[in-house]
């Protein structure tokens, strides 16, 4: 019987030495058996990711896994595909004979994806990553008196007009924003309760928020900040500045993020805080589901 490991990383990919090129971000990731190989969703941003690829993954220390990619699944049509273009999403395996020497090379969020070959050092390569992580950027704001960048992770923006069984039975909307800039591995997920269908405000009285992660991607300093739904005593709030009708099954928003949040610790709320300034966001497609949402199983089975 197999077993997979969740891992939650964000790869990215781009140019290579033959001008094919892909920009891709995973979601979760599993690990499986025999050794070395690796599971999990990837959505491509620009280019095509093939089937048969070789692909090479540098860490932030720069050790390199060489990999191949064997198998491709379709995420909406559930089939076996030979590639994914711009904006699909697909359920990937890869391989690799590549050990990590140490824990932090262990494969994980922000590490880096170029064609097997490529030389990732090259003024051009990050020039190429630069632009390419620039178009997926959709939040801007002030932390804590320093820029951060987020983009909407897979499936991130979605509206649940009569919520989802057994997680949360009534409407809410849910927009989660995960960092771009490697290594921080933050992301802020703000749940908005009773959403109204046009321009409005919510304060924290009508939010349920998270930000954690780690500011320099080692697990052992992660952080959390945020509330529970009714339970925030901040200045926090959100306000959709435009929302805008695109059919029954998607909207398309924009709007501003600002406020406070304080930590979270076993015994409640902590001493520390982190501030949020001046948050902008633009133009994002939310999902809108009518019905009330089941959850159903996507993991491949073995």
């Amino acid at each position: 019987m197999k077993y997979r490991i969740l891992l939650m990383i964000s790869l990215i990919s781009v140019l290579s030495s033959y001008s094919q090129s892909f920009v891709a971000e995973t979601g979760d990731i599993y690990i499986g058996e025999p050794e070395g190989n690796y599971y999990g969703l990837i959505s491509v941003k620009s280019g095509v990711l093939k089937l048969n690829d070789k692909i090479d993954i540098y860490t932030a220390s720069g050790f390199k896994y060489t990999a191949v990619v064997t198998a491709i699944k379709d995420l909406d049509s559930k089939q076996q595909v030979k590639e994914i273009k711009t904006g699909k999403d697909g359920y990937v395996d890869f391989t690799t004979k590549d050990k990590a020497p140490k824990y932090e090379d262990a494969l994980r969020k922000g590490y880096k994806i170029f064609p097997a070959g490529y030389n990732a050092s090259t003024g051009a390569t990050k020039a190429d990553t630069k632009a390419a992580i620039e178009k997926t950027v959709s939040l801007k704001v002030t932390l804590d008196g320093q820029p951060f960048r987020g983009k909407v992770s897979v499936h991130g923006a979605s509206f649940w007009k009569k919520g989802v069984k057994g997680v949360l039975e009534k409407p809410y909307m849910q927009l989660q924003f995960m960092s771009v800039d490697a290594p921080d591995s933050r992301a802020l997920t703000i749940q908005i309760m009773q959403p109204k269908e046009t321009a409005a405000v919510y304060n924290s009285k009508d939010l349920e928020v998270n930000f954690s992660g780690a500011a320099d991607g080692n697990v052992k300093n992660t952080t959390l900040f945020g509330f529970a739904n009714g339970k925030g005593d901040t200045d926090f709030k959100i306000e959709i500045t435009k929302y805008e009708k695109l059919g029954p099954n998607k909207a398309r928003i924009s709007g501003k993020i600002s406020g406070s949040l304080k930590n979270v610790t076993l015994n409640g709320f902590g001493s520390k805080k982190t501030v949020f300034e001046n948050g902008v966001f633009e133009n994002i497609e939310v999902e809108v589901f009518e019905n009330l949402y089941r959850l159903n199983a996507t993991e491949k089975q073995n």
